[in-house]
């Protein structure tokens, strides 16, 4: 049995717009040949996992659905620790209401809103109606908070920015249950019975993939690919463990017979 299991980030790692990277099929084809335990935790929220693992077999990787691990359903459980029946789900990708079907999606004074990025569908009524809900008692439940990411053509605002202006606005601050909270690091991973630190995460985002595996005690693997930049590399005082210029690259640094 390996001694070692890897999470991988999907957006910019894997998968860049819609193609592979260069080397990702190879290197998960090399994981299954040496039966090392690989999971996905992604922080994307603009289409269902379902639709995830398709849209990953148009580009030519096959997965099996219960290979990723996605922050919605680490929102379902955080809800319903909380107690909550009451929920808005902002996600552009109706069909996630699935996940969270044990929920009345359908308030005008919702417990939680589960935010995820809506794109060019944050418009001032949107975001005006969330903050009303906000000043009346609901918390921000954001299913990540990541600044930016790479539409395969160039860097786009990503959810954080919306979810910093609605915590602005209303003096409240939001649950964050994707990447760098522990939350999806640590359940992608239980089943393998393995330390954190024998685990290598493998990201393109510093803060939430590579702070995200040290706050845990994983070990932390960058990749040059997606939203990579060097200079918030340099400027950050979070390093990883590992750097490399993409996933072609990763079986090179494991600890492979």
């Amino acid at each position: 049995m390996p001694n070692f299991g890897i999470l991988f980030d999907l957006d910019g790692v894997i998968y860049q717009g819609n193609a592979l990277i260069a080397g990702a099929k190879e290197s998960i084809s090399l994981l299954r040949q040496n039966n090392i335990p690989f999971r996905f935790i992604t922080n994307t929220t603009r289409m269902t996992k379902r639709n995830l693992v398709t849209k990953l077999k148009s580009m030519g990787l096959s997965l099996e659905i219960n290979e990723v691990f996605a922050a919605p359903h680490a929102a379902v459980e955080y809800c319903k620790s909380k107690g909550y029946k009451k929920i808005e789900l902002v996600v552009p990708d109706r069909g996630m209401e699935q996940d969270f079907a044990d929920f009345d999606l359908h308030t005008d004074n919702p417990q939680a809103i589960v935010m995820g990025d809506m794109g060019n569908q944050f418009t001032f009524d949107l975001l005006n109606s969330l903050f009303k809900k906000i000043l009346n008692g609901a918390e921000i439940v954001a299913l990540h908070k990541n600044k930016y990411w790479h539409s395969g053509k160039e860097l786009i605002l990503d959810l954080g920015a919306f979810v910093s202006a609605l915590e602005f606005a209303t003096e409240k601050e939001s649950v964050v249950i994707g990447k760098p909270s522990p939350h999806l690091f640590q359940l992608a991973s239980k089943p393998w019975g393995l330390p954190f630190k024998s685990i290598f995460m493998v990201g393109d985002d510093i803060n939430s993939d590579i702070n995200g595996a040290y706050n845990v005690g994983m070990q932390s693997v960058l990749v040059k690919t997606g939203k990579y930049r060097e200079e918030s590399l340099k400027r950050s005082e979070i390093k990883p463990d590992y750097i490399i210029n993409s996933v072609a690259d990763l079986p090179e640094i494991l600890p492979l017979n």
